[in-house]
């Protein structure tokens, strides 16, 4: 039986392995003739390179992602929350069918949902859907943070741990990503003076990271004014609401105003609630983020160009006043 290699750089992995569906085929197509719910379609394969991890359709209503030792992480995120999830709130989710190990490398499998990733219709909507939209997943998300907790509570990284570590190294991680020396010589600052902003004691909710374009489904209409489905649990945890707005906010509010009320509307927040000092909270969230990258994730064109302050950043991603 081919087998998964035994050790993966986490660099090759992303950049090449994962990217080329003959690398990692046939280990795939024995481990779902061992496990999947119908060996017989191993002849309908379809690998996919988006997200993180390996992962390929088999026919119309299967999904299996396969997850290398060191996003194992990510595979117990998944499989745990999306149990959790299932039939807790109105959206369709994956149905999970089963999980395992072999030799290091996890797996799931779940039902697949029909419909396109929100990023592939996104350039196409006009202002009006995307605020539809955004309503929408302000109000999924709503609806997902009022899910208790319960056996989730022990889900990793422990947010009393996490955050720290995230202070700790931000300015080490926006250094890397290549930002400006306006932002990395007063990130450090700018964090210390906004930290009273958060809340010393949170109600923690279920992030799962997800409201984003990439993982959020809908049917290729005409008009298309709401979502169809969410998929990928792998980045979720347990932590304080407003982080799970970054994402969204980012990836397609694009700055402008109206789609930043649409999205903070459609959770729950009222006029009075838009303030500077959400704006600011948000701002430092974001800074935190663990997946933390503006040049990749602000979506606004050349914001770049525009910016050469932390303060003025903020002002243009999260027009609130």
């Amino acid at each position: 039986m081919m087998t998964f290699p035994a050790s993966m750089d986490p660099s090759y992995f992303d950049r090449t392995y994962r990217l080329q569906a003959d690398l990692w085929r046939e280990p795939f197509l024995e481990l779902w003739r061992a496990v999947g719910p119908d060996p017989t379609l191993v002849r309908e394969f379809q690998p996919f390179t988006d997200g993180s991890n390996l992962i390929a359709a088999f026919g119309a209503g299967w999904i299996m992602k396969v997850f290398p030792p060191f996003l194992r992480h990510q595979w117990e995120s998944e499989w745990r929350v999306m149990q959790h999830l299932d039939g807790q709130v109105s959206l369709p989710i994956p149905h999970f069918y089963g999980a395992g190990e072999t030799e290091g490398w996890t797996h799931i499998i779940m039902s697949r949902l029909p419909g396109v990733t929100l990023e592939s219709l996104w350039p196409r909507l006009g202002d009006t859907d995307k605020a539809a939209i955004l309503t929408d997943i302000g109000r999924i998300m709503a609806r997902v943070h009022a899910v208790p907790v319960g056996g989730l509570a022990d889900l990793p990284p422990a947010w009393s741990e996490f955050f720290p570590k995230q202070r700790g190294a931000c300015r080490a991680r926006h250094e890397r990503l290549g930002m400006p020396d306006w932002f990395t010589q007063n990130v450090e600052a700018f964090v210390q003076k906004s930290l009273p902003l958060l809340p010393s004691v949170i109600k923690p909710v279920i992030l799962t990271g997800e409201y984003t374009p990439f993982n959020l489904l809908a049917f290729d209409t005409e008009r298309v004014q709401s979502i169809a489905g969410m998929i990928d649990f792998g980045d979720a945890m347990i932590g304080y609401h407003e982080y799970d707005l970054l994402g969204p906010l980012l990836f397609t509010c694009e700055g402008k105003p109206a789609l930043v009320t649409a999205l903070l509307e459609g959770y729950g927040y009222g006029p009075g609630e838009q303030t500077r000092e959400l704006r600011r909270r948000l701002m430092l969230l974001q800074i935190l983020h663990r997946y933390s990258d503006f040049k990749a994730q602000v979506r606004i064109p050349g914001w770049q160009d525009q910016v050469r302050s932390l303060e003025e950043l903020e002002d243009l991603i999260w027009p609130l006043t």
